[in-house]
């Protein structure tokens, strides 16, 4: 379906205008600020109302504007009022009226606001590489959002397990592996019993020694008072007799003294060298080290082992989520043929876009604005940037596709398209028309 007719009275900067295309490429000329964006305008606001409707559709001094344009199959009527108001109509030649007048022509007109001229201006700028995509994936419904944030998850998941895997890979080679090492701890209570019993028993000695000592100086006190008694009975023969006595029991107690003292000696526990045991407990706490050390490093080997199992399987979730991707693009329907996206950038047979010659970015700009409106086959292009050879790439894709495709662009001989004026037509194709 294409436009057979355009009439716009009042609408942006346009007074009144009536163009009637003929062929399929129409070119809307005229000086900077003419009025010629306000035919395209026009025709987006019609069929696409308020989703594309100006912010003042009205022209200065006036209080209504109206735009009608008329299908193969339908007349299409906006009017706008200077309240914000106004109304559509759909209607065809049989009389037939649209119910829901938008609602027929949301299912009749595609991507119209497509603007392949600036698709084709972001093709040239590495850039805009990722927002050139995204659009793209947004107007064919390919959403890869959900996939995305999976990926990201997985990827941070793995990013994490891997600096736990090499941190457990630092920590044992800090260790080190030690060799010949038995796996049994030496029993640490069972030497500190040791050597605590060993400790009693040397003081037990040495209280045992210290008592030996004091008896053998009472032993020498007793023997020399033995030795002045025996000087003193010869001075005194009249104490003889209670003297002797007393030497006799003094001798029987020296004489039990001496079993006591003789007994204690025998009693005398051997002093124990602790120097061994403290030794022991040393090598002990060392040997123990390094069993603790060995089983932690393999506890260490065993966590990296283990982290780089769940790296894998990681891996393999993210191969997954990509192949999921990879399916969701294949299934989608891009506008050309060859056309597909990566995860930066579009990709036409399978090279960057950026990287295609200028003449096929432009012819793919143009097919995807025909591929995304199949029904009305209209397309808008703004076409000042565009030099000879390009304007008349354009002119070809629109006869060699079927397409109407409206070019605005600056031209001031009044001699190419309809050539506007102060908001009116006044020429087509250098024929000058009568203005009221």
């Amino acid at each position: 379906m294409k436009i057979v007719k355009l009439t716009a009275e009042n609408f942006m900067r346009l007074v009144a205008v009536e163009i009637s295309p003929q062929g399929n490429a129409i070119l809307i000329t005229g000086k900077n600020a003419a009025g010629k964006s306000s035919v395209l305008d026009a025709i987006m606001s019609v069929f696409c109302g308020k989703k594309y409707q100006p912010t003042k559709p009205i022209r200065d001094g006036e209080d209504h504007a109206e735009v009608v344009v008329e299908t193969e199959n339908y007349i299409i009527k906006r009017t706008f009022t200077a309240k914000g108001g106004g109304t559509v109509t759909v209607s065809n030649a049989e009389g037939m009226k649209a119910s829901s007048p938008q609602g027929l022509l949301d299912k009749l007109v595609g991507e119209i606001a497509f603007e392949p001229m600036a698709f084709f201006k972001d093709s040239r700028d590495v850039k805009k590489q990722r927002q050139q995509r995204d659009m793209l994936m947004k107007l064919v419904g390919l959403d890869f959002a959900d996939i995305d944030a999976k990926i990201a998850g997985v990827k941070t998941e793995r990013s994490a397990v891997k600096t736990s895997k090499e941190t457990y890979d630092f920590e044992a080679g800090q260790i080190g592996e030690l060799t010949n090492m038995p796996t049994e701890l030496v029993s640490m209570t069972e030497l500190t019993e040791k050597l605590t019993e060993a400790t009693q028993l040397n003081v037990k000695h040495a209280d045992t020694v210290r008592r030996i000592d004091a008896g053998h100086k009472a032993l020498t006190s007793d023997q020399e008072k033995l030795e002045t008694n025996k000087t003193q009975i010869e001075l005194l023969k009249e104490q003889l007799a209670s003297a002797e006595t007393k030497q006799t029991e003094d001798e029987k107690a020296l004489n039990e003294a001496y079993a006591k003292q003789e007994e204690l000696v025998t009693t005398l526990e051997p002093i124990i060298d602790v120097t061994a045991i403290n030794q022991e407990i040393k090598d002990a706490d060392a040997h123990n080290d390094n069993i603790r050390l060995t089983n932690q490093r393999k506890e260490l080997i065993k966590k990296s082992a283990a982290k780089s199992k769940e790296f894998a399987e990681l891996g393999k979730k993210m191969k997954g989520l990509e192949a999921k991707k990879a399916e969701k693009l294949a299934a989608a329907k891009m506008p050309i043929e060859g056309l597909s996206v990566n995860d930066e950038t579009i990709l036409y047979d399978n090279i960057p876009l950026a990287q295609v010659n200028e003449s096929m970015q432009l012819r793919i700009a143009v097919g995807i604005s025909m591929a995304l409106n199949p029904k009305l086959q209209v397309i808008l292009v703004k076409g000042n940037d565009l030099d000879s050879a390009s304007l008349e790439t354009v002119c070809k894709l629109a006869d060699e596709k079927g397409f109407q495709v409206w070019i605005e662009r600056i031209e001031e001989s009044g001699k190419i398209g309809f050539y506007i004026e102060e908001g009116e037509v006044t020429a087509i194709d250098g024929k000058k028309t009568k203005r009221e």
